[in-house]
């Protein structure tokens, strides 16, 4: 479950019962429901929805009754995403956040939940089914939100994505989409039928919202299609996935049409661990950082994840913190000015890139960012740049931009305060004689440390030991080539481990 989901805690519904009665009729004893109860799981929704959002919702007894925790699960989750790879463009007080909800159906769950929860976010909404459309229109118009939200039928269209967001004029940040599972009703009983326990709660779902040809990896297929044209119309293209094979095959359609810039999620739900998954695309080159891109803890996952963006290096700490962290500060501020940026800066001000980590941030010193026009570290890259200002010299080049891609990169010292140095008085230092040797190498010599230190959030799905210590946490924020970033970490991580082990002045 995310970490800001307010449902992290098992919810007291003789509590919820004293001021909902409605929900009171269906309470079980003192403090438990018959989940199987259609009437008791549309009741408890209505109840959480109320309390906790101050929304009034209609759900209709022949239509989908959302699980609250998972959809908030999603709206979290996408936020987060968001913020960690757009953040400077959707602050409240600059851009509002256009996402775009796929299949709203009867309840706009993710509209009301979005909205309630971020006052800058606007909605585009899209539904095929006449009952889905007019439940949700009194749901957004009841809430007072029918100035944020636009509902669109799609019946008649085409295409998943209608006119009202491929020709609008606003650049969208996100779409959403929790699309059907099931490739036709025998598909649907058969796989009741195989479960190994009865479903936890009851189903009321109507056909048109838990069918679709070809199931939820034709449907997601199409929207990967489309996507293709519309390209960076919308910033992230995402849907919730209800089979864990669903993920490994839309991954896969990603990678054949040369996408690689993807994210895979995971949403734990309730006593039960229910899971969904979802898997988003860009075609811009912001990255994600691991905690949002690489959740999913099954093994037979671990395949198909993206590949990392999170680089750590351990801190040889042999000194007190309060002349260490500075030492360590001052090393990264000049090792990054050695080369080439576009761009950098040094703040004690939380970077977007890591404000939406999951349980380090409060353990952050300091961190900085960078970009720069493709690698201009290495020593092929110092050598061109000495031959173009030779030339510049005897009047035979000029000073010329750069073509190659952009390469982002944001860096953060991490620390653990408790500690003492007698714990960690530990040497590191980079092989004899190999520093100043394999300037262009970084590579190979790194490959120890690509199965060490890329780490991946939030802490479920990492070894306990990972985050003893301080350490340098390196991003990969923006670009396409993967080997770049290999190269980076290289070259950076020899220049923290080479400066620590070098008497200080």
């Amino acid at each position: 479950m995310h970490p800001r989901n307010i449902y992290q805690d098992t919810i007291s519904f003789a509590k919820l019962a004293k001021d909902y009665p409605d929900f009171a009729k269906c309470l079980k004893g003192r403090n438990s429901i018959d989940f199987h109860d259609p009437e008791a799981v549309r009741q408890l929704a209505k109840a959480l929805l109320k309390r906790d959002f101050n929304l009034d919702v209609d759900l209709p007894e022949d239509r989908l009754c959302p699980a609250i925790p998972n959809r908030l699960n999603y709206i979290l989750w996408l936020n987060d995403l968001i913020t960690d790879t757009h953040g400077y463009m959707t602050t409240p007080e600059s851009n509002k956040v256009v996402g775009v909800d796929i299949g709203t159906g009867a309840s706009a769950i993710y509209p009301l939940l979005g909205c309630s929860h971020f006052p800058h976010w606007q909605f585009i909404t899209t539904d095929i089914d006449s009952t889905s459309l007019s439940n949700a229109t009194r749901n957004i118009q009841q809430n007072s939100l029918d100035g944020r939200v636009t509902i669109v039928d799609v019946s008649a269209s085409p295409t998943i994505f209608p006119p009202e967001v491929t020709e609008n004029s606003l650049t969208i940040d996100f779409a959403m989409c929790n699309p059907p599972f099931y490739t036709s009703i025998n598909d649907m009983l058969s796989s009741a039928k195989l479960k190994s326990v009865p479903p936890l709660s009851a189903c009321t779902g109507s056909t048109t919202e838990m069918v679709t040809e070809g199931g939820e990896v034709s449907f997601v297929g199409r929207m990967v299609d489309e996507s293709l044209k519309l390209r960076e119309k919308i910033r992230w293209y995402t849907s919730m996935l209800g089979k864990l094979g669903s993920v490994e095959k839309i991954v896969d359609k990603l990678k054949q049409n040369g996408v690689s810039n993807y994210v895979v999620g995971e949403f734990v739900q309730g006593v039960g661990k229910t899971k969904r998954w979802a898997v988003g695309w860009s075609f811009s080159d912001q990255r994600a950082g691991d905690h949002l891109s690489r959740q999913p803890t099954s093994h037979s996952l671990k395949v198909h994840l993206p590949f990392p963006t999170t680089f750590r290096v351990p801190l040889p700490m042999d000194t007190t913190l309060s002349s260490f962290l500075p030492r360590v500060e001052e090393l990264l501020k000049t090792s990054c000015s050695e080369f080439p940026t576009d761009t950098f800066e040094w703040t004690s001000v939380r970077l977007p890139y890591f404000t939406t980590m999951y349980g380090t941030i409060e353990n952050l010193y300091s961190n900085g960012k960078g970009e720069t026009n493709g690698n201009t570290w290495s020593r092929a890259a110092r050598r061109k740049r000495k031959q173009l200002e030779a030339l510049e010299g005897e009047g035979q080049g000029s000073s010329t931009t750069s073509s190659e891609p952009k390469f982002g990169f944001a860096v953060g010292i991490f620390i653990d305060a408790t500690i003492q140095p007698a714990e960690t008085a530990q040497k590191v230092r980079p092989k004899t004689g190999e520093a100043n040797d394999v300037e262009d190498n970084e590579i190979g010599d790194e490959a120890d440390a690509w199965d060490h230190d890329f780490i991946s959030l939030p802490k479920s799905s990492v070894e306990p030991e990972t985050n003893k210590g301080s350490f340098v946490l390196l991003r990969w924020t923006r670009g396409v080539d993967q080997v770049l970033w290999e190269s980076f970490c290289g070259m950076l991580r020899r220049k923290i481990l080479d400066g620590l082990v070098k008497p200080k002045d």
